[in-house]
């Protein structure tokens, strides 16, 4: 009997350790994985992979990880008018890939979305405004809608880029139609749920977060509060009231970084960022500071112990490295990076992961107040753009560049 509980602890622990990433920047887009037993520092000359797969279509979409498999999204190589879904398993083979709808054409043509993984299905929202629910087990498509047509889509000028989020059997999106600002469907089926009225904003290229049993939307000059059983609007702010005046005002990209009640939106091209606090009974919001410093491109942020860490916008090619105090905006660190630009920020046991996106470079960082990278190495491999977020699961570290990604394992040796 003994034994047999020590088989079933052991059991229950694996399952408790299995660091499954099933959305964009991991749960609630927080750009936090759960892990344990990773190096506090790389070797001098840097991280081999232990696979690299180079046949994945354009795209900037991160991997997810369910299992034993691995899915991202890119254009459909033997057609690129059309995104698809690549799953490979965990030695970087290919065992399928499906067609999930035409890409945006008009500018940057590559894939921009994270799948999202829900009960043996997968959801994805092609540049094009369509959205597909696909088998997770066999890429089989189970069903598809023509968002932007059905609700007649204000598009920004580079399409739709949102990786959607899922709960309770529903799948949302953020249509930011003239028939209506957002949707819930059925993960079943397709079918809709609710609809929450238009608000006449076009599209930013955010995706969602939940603060407090809220869907936070992020259009392009509005943020909104929707409750996610009914669609009904708690509230709705102005954030081009709070935010700096900008050529590019409205090019939003950075999911909402969320702590108890309060959440802070950000968007790069010199707009800073704005705190918000959810008030009592879904009454409305409040801005609680804003910032001129933490104003990241489309690279995340995240939260922790009281700070938030990520770039800012000096121009599409530079920025710095920043830390704000959480409770009252106030700048930690305002940082280059040995003239290196701006970059993807996420974290795990007890470290930041950096990734500059000019040149490529992958760094481990130190979180405190000062701007301490402790190891760093180049990425050379994939094509293009370095501009997909890393994910960590399972003690692997997955980077994705263009065509390619690599599997990188960050564990301690016993």
């Amino acid at each position: 009997m003994i034994v047999r509980l020590a088989i079933v602890a052991c059991l229950l622990t694996g399952l408790l350790q299995a660091a499954d990433v099933y959305r964009f920047r991991g749960e609630n887009a927080q750009g936090k994985f759960n892990e344990t037993g990773l190096l506090k520092q790389w070797p001098e000359e840097g991280l081999e992979p232990k696979w690299t797969y180079n046949e994945l279509g354009a795209g900037w979409g991160s991997v997810i990880k369910v299992a034993n498999r691995l899915y991202v999204s890119g254009l459909d190589p033997e057609d690129n008018r059309m995104e698809a879904i690549f799953c490979l398993d965990l030695d970087g083979k290919k065992l399928w890939q499906a067609q999930i709808g035409k890409n945006w054409r008009k500018s940057f043509q590559a894939a921009r979305t994270t799948p999202t993984y829900d009960n043996g299905k997968l959801v994805a929202m092609t540049g094009s405004g369509v959205i597909a629910c696909i088998d997770a087990k066999n890429g089989k498509k189970l069903w598809d809608k023509n968002l932007a047509e059905t609700y007649e889509t204000q598009f920004g000028p580079w399409g739709m880029a949102e990786s959607l989020v899922v709960k309770d059997g529903k799948v949302f999106a953020t249509v930011c139609g003239r028939k209506a600002l957002a949707v819930a469907l059925k993960m079943a089926d397709g079918l809709v749920v609710w609809e929450v009225p238009s608000n006449n904003d076009r599209c930013a290229y955010v995706s969602p977060a939940l603060c407090e049993g809220q869907l936070i939307l992020m259009t392009a000059s509005k943020v909104t509060g929707v409750n996610p059983a009914t669609g009904k609007v708690c509230w709705q702010t102005d954030y081009a009231e709070y935010a700096r005046p900008s050529r590019s005002q409205g090019i939003n990209c950075n999911p909402p970084v969320v702590k108890g009640n309060r959440f802070f939106v950000s968007a790069g091209y010199d707009q800073g960022g704005v705190m918000y606090e959810l008030l009592p009974d879904k009454k409305g919001v409040k801005m609680i500071w804003n910032s001129k410093v933490l104003d990241p491109h489309h690279d995340g942020m995240v939260e922790l112990d009281g700070k938030i860490y990520g770039s800012s916008w000096i121009n599409n090619n530079s920025g710095n490295w920043v830390c704000l105090n959480w409770k009252n905006g106030n700048v930690i660190y305002d940082q280059q990076w040995e003239r290196r630009g701006k970059g993807i920020v996420i974290y795990a046991d007890g470290m930041l992961y950096i990734y500059e996106e000019r040149r490529g470079r992958l760094g481990l960082l130190k979180p405190g107040d000062h701007f301490e990278v402790v190891s760093s190495f180049p990425i050379r491999f994939g094509s293009k753009e370095h501009w997909s977020h890393p994910v960590i699961s399972d003690g692997i570290l997955y980077v994705r560049r263009g065509n390619a990604l690599a599997a990188f394992d960050i564990r301690k040796k016993k």
